[in-house]
């Protein structure tokens, strides 16, 4: 495995407390903290078609506009991010076959079928934070 905590953001206020948990987590650690936001490309879409261009930009952000948050917060830190095509779940446990420890977020009291699927699917531990 890789030397690396990784985050799954999806611009929802509890994935931003999970990817200041795994942060810290990282930090504390010596690894690298990577965000990853995994986005399904529509089966249809041809890029350069209208609206396609902003869809992707605004997928593109997320983990990066996480990432300057968690830079903010942590001076030192090596962050990078990751878009995975695919839903949800397939692009998060590609993503954490290199990882050493894989952070969710949870804003309900229950976990979300993401999570629910990322969890029975990946081989690394993971640590599900809750929001508030």
């Amino acid at each position: 495995m890789a030397a690396l905590v990784l985050a799954a953001v999806d611009g929802s206020p509890g994935s931003l407390v999970a990817a200041r948990w795994a942060a810290d987590e990282a930090l504390r650690r010596g690894l690298t903290l990577r965000l990853v936001h995994a986005w399904p490309w529509p089966q249809h879409a041809t890029p350069g078609l209208p609206g396609v261009s902003e869809v992707r930009g605004r997928a593109v952000d997320m983990p990066a506009d996480a990432a300057q948050r968690v830079r903010a917060d942590h001076p030192g830190l090596t962050v990078d991010t990751a878009l995975m095509d695919g839903h949800a779940p397939a692009g998060i446990m590609a993503a954490a076959a290199s990882a050493e420890l894989l952070v969710l977020g949870r804003t309900g009291r229950r976990l979300g079928p993401v999570s629910r699927a990322v969890i029975h699917g990946v081989r690394c531990p993971v640590v599900v934070v809750p929001h508030g």
